[in-house]
This record gives structure tokens, sequence and C-alpha cells, in this order.
């Protein structure tokens, strides 16, 4: 019997799931799964399954699910992060933040985005792979937004990390870093004094990343990390 890989659909109609080509391809031609073998998959949306695979086709297969499970404690996590020019950048930063468990990225046009363009089937699919491979249990919602739309959304924390040294904006808390939370990162050339001043405007308080100058991509994972790490440790009430 196949090894435990995981896979991903989310054609679930009651007790059956169904998995589209690419799945099939994997877990049929790649892994000789067949009928009667236990399979563990994922809907992307907090749930985790053990199914029996019951009929193979060529683009296609069926399993009936035997366990659900959905996964408490998901990060409440949104990072609106400006879009990268370079697509291996950007991939990787869409698969790292599948992987930590992020629940929204927004690729968001500002100022100093130069690629205003984003191929989100791509990313989506990145996002896919990912969440396999590192057996999670949540893909996250992805969409693209004007930066000035973020600032009107509403969360218990509203963050905004950037290098403007001459703004001031109110410092944030490590503790604001927790529960829903929004956190805006730069693009490459980060956020404009304009941008940032409208953060502060709008009630965005920074959230310092010490005193280095960290790539766009390297400042999401910072957040992201820092985030599970305080999940990780609260204190037992």
């Amino acid at each position: 019997m196949p090894g435990h890989f995981s896979f991903f659909t989310q054609n679930i109609q009651e007790n059956e799931a169904v998995f589209d080509e690419n799945e099939t391809r994997h877990a049929i031609q790649a892994l000789r799964y067949k009928v009667g073998d236990n399979i563990y998959f994922t809907d992307g949306w907090g749930n985790r399954y053990l199914g029996n695979i019951k009929h193979i086709e060529k683009q296609r297969f069926t399993a009936s699910i035997s366990e659900k499970i959905q996964v408490q404690g998901l990060p409440e996590l949104t990072i609106a992060v400006g879009i990268i020019k370079h697509t291996d950048r950007m991939e990787w930063l869409v698969e790292k933040c599948t992987e930590l468990g992020v629940k929204r990225l927004v690729f968001i046009q500002t100022d100093n985005t130069e690629k205003q363009r984003l191929n989100e089937e791509r990313m989506r699919k990145v996002a896919i792979a990912a969440l396999k491979q590192s057996q999670g249990s949540r893909l996250p919602l992805m969409e693209t937004l004007p930066f000035a739309t973020m600032l009107g959304e509403s969360h218990e924390s509203r963050l905004i990390c950037h290098c403007r040294n001459e703004i001031t904006v109110a410092t944030a808390g490590k503790e604001t870093l927790a529960g829903d939370c929004l956190v805006l990162i730069g693009p490459e050339g980060d956020f404009t004094s304009k941008e940032v001043q409208m953060a502060a405007t709008a009630g965005f308080s920074a959230y310092p990343l010490g005193t280095l100058i960290l790539r766009t991509e390297t400042a999401c994972m910072a957040i992201a990390g820092s985030y599970l790490l305080g999940m990780n440790h609260k204190p037992n009430k």
C-alpha cells in the first residue's frame, strides 16, 4: 500500500470525494494507488479526511469518506503584500505562507509595484502543492486588491511594516500580532511616504521587524513565523 501522502479536493458531496485529473495523475499513475486503498486528503477549508478509493477513471477517481477532522486553532492572519516582479520569489512567498497556515494572502497594487498583473491561477497551483507537501488543512484565500481597499478592512489588529523613518506612526506592541490580524507589507522599494501616512490616518500601527531592511518575501516569513510563535507559546490558563 502507498505511504501516507496527502491529496487535495474541494469536490465533496456528502460522504464522497471526487479528485481531478492532476490528483489522479499524482495518486494513481505516479504513486500507484488502487481501488481499496486508504487515502488522506484535505479540502483546504480547515478539514482533513480519511477515505477509501472506490472508483478510478482516466481523468478522475472517487473515494468514500470514513473520517473527517476539523482542525482547530488555525492562524487568523491576513497578509497584504506588494506584488514582487520576480515570479519565482512570488511563488516562494506563496508556498511558505501556505505551509505556515496563513489564512488569506492579498496581493496589493501600490505606487511602487512594478508588476501590476499576477497569474493567480499559477499561484493557486503553487499553494495546493505546498498544502499537500506539508499535510496542512488550509489553502489561503488569494486575491489582488488596491492598497486603498485594504485600508478600509476591519480587523482586531491592523499593522503595517515599513522602512520610512520620516513618517511617525504609532508602534504596536508585540501582543497585537495575534487573533484576527491584518499586516501590510510593501513591495520592492517599500511603501511610499504617502501610503504610510494613509495607513496611519486609517488607524494602522507600525510593526517593526528590526534594524535590517528585509526583502518583501522575508518580511512575510518574519510576520508569519512570529504569529505562529506567539500562538504556540501562550500560557496555560
